[in-house]
C-alpha cells in the first residue's frame, strides 16, 4: 500500500508519494502538476499497486473526489484545523503540506471530515443560499427603514411588508437621492422575495423526498427549514455514535477549559454549519410555545430571569437536536408522552 496526500489549489496540485516499503531515503516522492482533471489522473495512474489519497477540504473537495475515487482504494479528507500540533514545526509550503497529510495518512492520525455524496452536498448548498437571500432580504428592509425614520415617517399598517404597506412606502416622498434610493431598494426587495421563493420550491421538493424530514416536523414548532437542515448536514446519522457527538458536530455544546479540581464551562462551541444552529434557534421559540415538555424544560432554566432568556433558548435548541438524533436513529416519530423529564 502506498500513501498520497495532494496540496490542492486552483491552479497547481502538488503530490507526495509515500512508500514505507521502499529503503530509506527514497520513501517519499513529490511532484507538482497542474489542477485539471486529466493531470491528476494521470499522476494516480502512474501509481502502481493499491493506494491511499488524502488532501484538504475545501470549494473543491467535491470535484477532487469525483475524480480520484475510481482511482484509489481510499479516499479521505482532511480536517486542517485539527492537524496534529507535531507538524506545526514554523514552516509551510505545498511540498511540506503534501508530505505531512502522506504521512499522517500512512500513521492513521489524520484528521477527517465527511464529504457527503454530490447531491446532498448540492442540497446543503442550496440551503445555504437561502439563508444569503434572507440576510441580503433584511438588509434592504432594514435601509428602507432607516430613510423612513429619517423624514419622520410612521407606518400606519400593521406592517411596511404586506402589499398595503409596500404601496404606502411607493407613495411616500423624500428628496430626489432618498426617493431614488427607496425605488431602487423596493425593485431589489422584490427581485430577491422572487428568487427566494425559487429556491424554497426547489427545497421543497427536494424534501418530499427525504423522508427524515418529514419525520422531524412531527416536533410541534419545527417547521420543514429546520427539518431539511438538520437532516442534509447530518447525512448519516450512524456516523454519530451518540447524542452529544451529534450536538458537538453542529456547535451546540459548551467550550470547557478545566484544570484539576475547577471546572469551567463556556458558551456554545459554534463549530460546524451555522445555519443549522440559526435555524434550531429560531425554531426554539416556536417548539416552546406548541411543546408543554420542552416549555417545562425552557422553564427550568429560564428561572424567569431576564438575563437567562437567551441561555434557555439555545439550551432548548440543543434539546431539540438531540430529539432529532433519537428520532433519525431509531426512525420513531416525537412522543411528547415518552420524552424524558431532562436535567436542569
Amino acid at each position: 500500500m502506498i500513501y498520497i496526500g495532494m496540496d490542492v489549489h486552483q491552479s497547481s496540485t502538488t503530490f507526495c508519494r509515500f512508500d514505507p516499503s521502499a529503503e530509506k531515503g527514497r520513501q517519499y516522492r513529490t511532484l507538482t502538476r497542474r489542477t485539471t482533471a486529466e493531470a491528476i489522473e494521470e499522476v494516480l495512474r502512474s501509481y502502481d499497486g493499491p493506494c491511499q489519497v488524502a488532501y484538504e477540504v475545501g470549494t473543491q473537495a467535491q470535484w477532487i473526489a469525483k475524480i480520484v475515487r475510481p482511482l484509489a482504494t481510499e479516499v479521505h479528507v482532511a480536517n486542517p484545523s485539527r492537524i496534529p500540533w507535531l507538524f506545526r514545526d514554523g514552516r509551510k509550503n505545498d511540498r511540506l503540506d503534501a508530505r505531512k497529510l502522506a504521512t499522517l495518512l500512512y500513521l492513521k492520525q489524520l484528521p477527517t471530515v465527511h464529504l457527503p455524496a454530490a447531491d446532498i452536498s448540492a442540497w446543503r448548498a442550496l440551503i445555504n443560499h437561502r439563508r444569503t437571500l434572507i440576510r441580503r432580504r433584511t438588509m434592504i428592509k432594514n435601509q428602507i427603514h432607516a430613510i423612513r425614520r429619517a423624514f419622520g415617517y410612521r407606518c400606519p399598517h400593521r406592517s411596511c411588508w404586506t402589499r398595503v404597506g409596500m404601496t404606502w412606502l411607493r407613495s411616500l416622498t423624500f428628496d430626489n437621492a432618498r426617493t431614488l434610493m427607496v425605488g431602487a431598494l423596493l425593485d431589489e426587495l422584490a427581485f430577491v422575495g422572487e428568487k427566494l421563493a425559487g429556491v424554497e420550491r426547489q427545497l421543497d421538493k427536494i424534501a418530499v423526498t427525504q423522508a427524515n424530514v418529514t419525520l422531524l416536523r412531527t416536533i410541534p414548532g419545527i417547521g420543514p427549514r429546520t427539518a431539511e437542515a438538520i437532516v442534509a448536514f447530518t447525512d448519516v446519522v450512524t456516523r454519530f455514535p451518540d447524542r452529544k457527538r451529534f450536538a458537538s458536530y453542529f456547535g451546540m455544546t459548551p467550550t470547557e477549559d478545566s484544570s484539576g479540581l475547577v471546572q469551567r464551562f463556556g458558551h456554545i462551541s459554534k463549530r460546524g454549519p451555522s445555519v443549522v444552529r440559526w435555524l434550531l434557534v429560531e425554531s426554539a421559540h416556536q417548539v416552546i410555545a406548541r411543546c408543554p415538555a420542552l416549555r417545562s424544560f425552557f422553564d427550568r432554566i429560564h428561572r424567569g430571569k431576564k438575563e437567562r432568556y437567551k441561555k434557555a433558548i439555545v439550551a432548548t435548541g440543543r434539546k431539540v437536536l438531540t430529539i432529532c438524533y433519537g428520532m433519525m436513529r431509531d426512525q420513531t416519530a416525537f412522543d411528547m408522552d415518552k420524552l424524558r423529564r431532562p436535567a436542569a
